[in-house]
Formats: C-alpha cells, sequence, structure tokens
C-alpha cells in the first residue's frame, strides 16, 4: 500500500480519485444504469423485441438469399427496412452502454496505484 491510498470497507482505494469522487460524482448515475439495462432488456426479449425481429429477418434473408421456402409472413415492411431498423437500433444501444461506461469510469479509477 503506498501513501497515497486509503483502505474502505470495499478495499483499498487511491487517496486522489476517491477525493476527486467526494468532490462530486453522482451515484444515481448507477441507478440510471440499471434503468437503462431494464429498458434494453424489455427491447431485446419481449415479444416483438429485437429477438424476434432477428429471427424474422433472418427468415426472410434465408428466403431469399438462400432460395428457403418462405417462412415469415410477408408484410408491408421490407428486408432492407427491417435490417435498417435493425442496425438502427443497436447502434442506440451502443451510445446507451457507452454512456454507462463512462459513467463507470471514475469508479475503476479508484484502483490503487502501485
Amino acid at each position: 500500500m503506498t501513501n497515497n491510498t486509503v483502505t474502505t470497507p470495499y478495499g483499498v482505494v487511491d487517496q486522489t480519485a476517491l477525493s476527486e469522487l467526494q468532490a462530486g460524482y453522482d451515484t444515481n448515475g448507477i441507478l440510471r444504469i440499471v434503468d437503462t439495462i431494464d429498458a434494453c432488456r424489455v427491447r431485446l426479449c419481449d415479444p416483438e423485441g429485437i429477438r424476434d425481429d432477428l429471427l424474422r429477418l433472418h427468415a426472410m434473408a434465408h428466403s431469399i438469399v438462400n432460395g428457403a421456402r418462405l417462412s415469415a409472413v410477408s408484410d408491408e415492411t421490407g428486408i432492407w427496412e427491417m435490417a435498417d431498423e435493425l442496425r438502427s437500433e443497436f447502434s442506440d444501444l451502443i451510445k446507451l452502454l457507452q454512456a454507462s461506461i463512462q459513467q463507470l469510469e471514475p469508479l475503476a479509477n479508484l484502483a490503487p496505484l502501485e
């Protein structure tokens, strides 16, 4: 343990990083990550969610790319529209997850320097 560390109930941390966090880190941001994960989980897994959309897209692609029999009901949504919508949703999810990483970064910086 160096001179610039402090022992907390949750391990040894860098004293300078801890002081910076104590001066203004919003711990509620972690709860907002939980809300983000809940929203992502709903969109990913619920009926008519991304998972089902991907399975439908696969059926469409399998039919037109591999010549398989039609297994997805044809509606007004074209294959390229569905792929573009999913691509956009994944991009939005990535942005949400990147914001979560930024929220957690200051806590990861509590690691003591050796």
